[in-house]
């Protein structure tokens, strides 16, 4: 029959973020504070959890997800605020470097004192410091003080003490992280050892391969609320999914001049939402004030809704982030409340807000913005475009009617019948060229490059992609008259400048024929051999290319490293695998 050495039941552990160091002292002191002076951040959120006794259990995450503040709990070092944690066995934790040793004692020394904390006798410390040291592999410094370890040999010596005698429940918390691989591979067997003989093992790392390699079970914790729980391949499988997903979003958010968060909001409150945003014509946060009263949106005759500033609710509202985006607080300006656009040092020097479509029809849409400025604002109204993954112009907003007097300027939306979730992840259905600068963009042909785009093998629109995993590119094209065979190309760098990939239409034999009005061209890769890393993208059509020739030729249509894309590693693979992903082929010769 089996037995639970940890159960846990509704677990919440909420804690108190202070806007100064004197409040968090004088709540530690129990002195009241007022709540306007902390925030709550809730770290575990009805946490539950059953753990039998000889599990080998993984706790996955991102930093910050929650898992150490679970590991406190059950090794009693933090009480949960409501709740229930039960543990049958005695516990030890391998929690962080810098904890548990003296520094000034000797190796040998810490070996002594904690193996007699555990209430070990003197005859079965000394048998023990023997195979520890052996264990460890620190001969040469076990008789030296422990300031002078590496976090490598550190971890070494603290893994060895808290193994030397077989706990209950042993807690692992990333300190592997700072060994070498081939100590880690001896702690991993330890474990499995350990596990054998009826310990419970709880392991974190961020080491997938590791992960696997020793846990049957894996557990992911996200943002304080266990996600998944299962077998171990399983979740991890889940877990990288996410963290893809999150890299695509970090990768969308720099084309979107927006935080992860607001890109998240905008691309899962409904599919219907468009981003809008007005920035100085020079690129930047305009030093006058701008104040906007309300932004009107529909279609037609038919007005389909308002956003009023500090009344606006989700989904179409102004995204206002301090630190980020450059609107100002509410204010009543000439009567009305209003929000202004001015440089509130925001990083991202925009002034943006979103707008739901649902239910309004695609044809004659129209966004008009009320608003009053000085004679010297100029500004540009610009629409993000999912599928170009850059803001496009729309119109410039210039002052009118003095400095009282509210003014109004209204666009109309380009047309986008059909459907609209396959017009967003098919790159051919643009037709508009992209809006680069003479520095990012450069040709005089007859053909131009009016879209390219990453696509994963599931046919899905991406800026990530799986080094290992079959993915294409297109780019899409309008021709002004017939074009005869030209050379399409790709070039993919390193952020430092080097080019780590370049596919070239023209190497291979290929003839593109004569290319007239529009079209798309597609490059699969099959698989993808990029290795993991960010990079920048430059895709190009040439009249001609000589591949003997090191000069660059001169370009219908270039441009000059204008996409991001992001190449993550394959699912379990943890090691460094380089720029280049190369399979090979094995054989023993005798």
């Amino acid at each position: 029959m089996s037995e639970q050495t940890i159960s846990i039941d509704s677990v919440v552990k909420t804690f108190h973020r202070f806007q100064h160091p004197g409040w968090r002292a004088l709540d530690a002191l129990g002195i009241r504070v007022p709540k306007s002076k902390y925030d709550e951040f809730v770290a575990l959120h009805k946490v539950s959890l059953s753990i039998e006794r000889g599990e080998k259990v993984a706790l996955i995450g991102r930093n910050g997800a929650g898992k150490s503040t679970l590991l406190r709990v059950i090794c009693g070092q933090m009480r949960p605020d409501s709740g229930r944690v039960q543990i049958a066995g005695n516990v030890q934790a391998l929690m962080e470097l810098g904890t548990g040793f003296h520094p000034d004692f000797t190796g040998i020394d810490n070996i002594r004192s904690a193996l007699a904390f555990q209430g070990l006798s003197q005859a079965r410390v000394d048998r023990a410091i023997d195979e520890i040291v052996d264990f460890t592999e620190l001969e040469d410094f076990i008789h030296r003080p422990i300031r002078e370890y590496s976090a490598g040999m550190y971890a070494r010596l603290a893994f060895a003490v808290a193994t030397a005698v077989v706990p209950d429940i042993l807690i692992v918390d990333e300190i592997l992280g700072a060994g070498d691989a081939y100590f880690v591979g001896k702690c991993i067997q330890r474990m499995r050892n350990l596990t054998s003989e009826g310990a419970t093992v709880l392991f974190v790392s961020h080491d997938m391969s590791s992960v696997q390699l020793l846990c049957d079970r894996g557990v992911w914790i996200d943002r304080g609320r266990v996600r998944a729980d299962g077998d171990v391949l399983s979740v991890s499988k889940l877990y990288l999914a996410s963290v893809r997903e999150d890299e695509e979003i970090r990768t969308r958010a720099r084309s979107m001049s927006l935080s992860k968060a607001m890109v998240r909001a905008a691309s899962t409150e409904s599919a219907a939402i468009s981003l809008f945003r007005l920035i100085g014509t020079d690129g930047r946060a305009p030093s006058q004030a701008f104040a906007v009263s309300e932004i009107r949106f529909g279609c037609g005759d038919r007005i389909a809704g308002t956003i009023h500033p500090g009344r606006d609710k989700a989904p179409s509202r102004m995204i206002v982030e301090l630190g980020a985006t450059n609107w100002s607080n509410v204010e009543i300006v000439n009567g009305c409340p209003a929000r202004k656009f001015a440089d509130l040092g925001g990083r991202f020097v925009h002034a943006p807000w979103q707008i739901d479509w649902s239910g309004v029809a695609t044809s004659e849409r129209w966004v008009e913005v009320v608003y009053l400025a000085s004679s010297k604002v100029a500004l540009s109204l610009d629409e993000f475009d999912p599928i170009k993954q850059r803001f496009v112009h729309l119109t410039e907003v210039v002052a009118s009617g003095g400095l009282t007097e509210w003014s109004t300027v209204r666009v109309m939306l380009a047309s986008n019948d059909g459907d609209e979730e396959a017009v967003a992840k098919d790159v051919s259905s643009q037709s508009e060229l992209l809006v680069l600068s003479s520095v990012d963009r450069y040709g005089s042909g007859p053909i131009k490059i009016t879209g390219f785009g990453f696509f994963d093998s599931g046919g899905e629109y991406r800026h990530t992609l799986v080094s290992g995993e079959v993915a294409s590119a297109t780019m899409t094209f309008v021709a002004a008259e017939a074009v005869k065979d030209p050379v399409a190309v790709i070039a993919i760098y390193r952020p430092d400048g080097a080019c780590a990939l370049q596919v070239i239409s023209s190497r291979s034999g290929m003839r593109l024929g004569t290319l007239e009005e529009g079209g798309r061209i597609k490059a699969v890769f099959s698989p993808l051999l990029l290795g993991p890393g960010d990079y920048v993208v430059s895709v190009a059509l040439f009249k001609e290319l000589n591949l003997a020739a090191s000069q660059e030729p001169k370009a219908y249509d270039l441009h000059d490293r204008c996409y991001a894309l992001k190449i993550l590693p394959p699912d379990g693979i943890g090691v460094e695998i380089g720029i280049v992903n190369q399979p090979a082929t094995w054989e023993i010769q005798w």
